[in-house]
């Protein structure tokens, strides 16, 4: 065999390999039958995507377009559509992000906490649904939506008359309930303790026990209190944070409740995304 031909001999094996791992990729990625949650990895921010097939709900965007990334890592690689983005409250940290999603993905439809808020970037997002004619609606406790096959979602946050009347943004953070089978995840986006005392007096029952917890805004000691925990007491918390984050979260306080209470505690800023399989 001479030189020529055996240089062609490699740069073919080469090229099966590098065929066969793209294969791999694409085939990992296919959807199975569970529905997975997916606290993403963007950093200091909030993004979280429950995916069931070829179905998924967004809640937040994060701060970055670190989110669009993130996505393309765990939805099936032919999907470009989101048929659902939860956004939690406008701020910069669960926004941003979402406007890069809008950009490369097709939105079925979007739901907001309906609070004034006046920032350009807000402004911008609601322009942006609008030239993209996205269907939007306004949240308020009590609502409730089928998702996939058997799951529900129940809107226990904000109530219509709350939804203007706190200048604090976190307290009129969207707060939902995502139930399937006998699992429970509870979202409330960055909600503090002054809101959660109303959730918690509404819908005690509703919220004791919950498979799962997003921990609120990052783990400040403003988002949970022993009172809240003792009532929730979920098996799983995830925080969603950054390193070295500026804020010192998760703050001491926050990471004591949830380990007195036997919490299994997952962190974005030490394992990066974040998968939980619910079979």
């Amino acid at each position: 065999m001479d030189k020529k031909t055996n240089t062609l001999k490699i740069a073919f094996l080469i090229f099966l390999a590098f065929l066969a791992i793209s294969v791999w990729t694409v085939y990992i990625k296919e959807p199975d039958n569970n529905v997975h949650i997916f606290a993403l990895d963007v950093g200091q921010g909030d993004s979280i995507l429950i995916q069931k097939g070829d179905q998924q709900i967004l809640i937040d965007g994060g701060p970055d377009d670190k989110v669009v990334a993130e996505l393309s890592k765990v939805m099936p690689i032919e999907d470009r559509k989101i048929e659902e983005i939860i956004l939690s409250h406008p701020h910069a940290d669960h926004l941003t992000g979402l406007m890069q999603v809008l950009e490369r993905y097709e939105v079925g439809s979007i739901k907001l906490s309906g609070a004034a808020h006046t920032t350009q970037l807000y402004i911008d997002f609601l322009q942006k649904i609008k030239d993209k004619k996205i269907s939007t609606s306004k949240v308020t406790a009590g609502d409730k939506q089928a998702v996939f096959d058997r799951g529900e979602i129940v809107f226990l946050w904000p109530e219509e008359e709350q939804q203007d009347a706190d200048s604090n943004i976190n307290n009129n953070s969207v707060v939902f309930i995502f139930l399937y089978g006998t699992f429970s995840a509870l979202f409330p986006g960055d909600l503090e303790i002054p809101s959660w005392e109303k959730v918690v007096v509404k819908n005690k029952s509703t919220i004791s026990n919950v498979s799962y917890l997003k921990v609120p805004h990052h783990g400040s000691s403003n988002g949970l209190n022993e009172t809240i925990l003792d009532i929730l007491k979920p098996k799983i918390a995830v925080i969603s944070l950054s390193k070295e984050n500026k804020y010192g979260f998760p703050h001491k306080q926050t990471m004591d409740l949830l380990q007195k209470i036997g919490a299994d505690i997952h962190r974005t800023d030490l394992q990066g995304t974040i998968d939980i399989i619910v079979n």
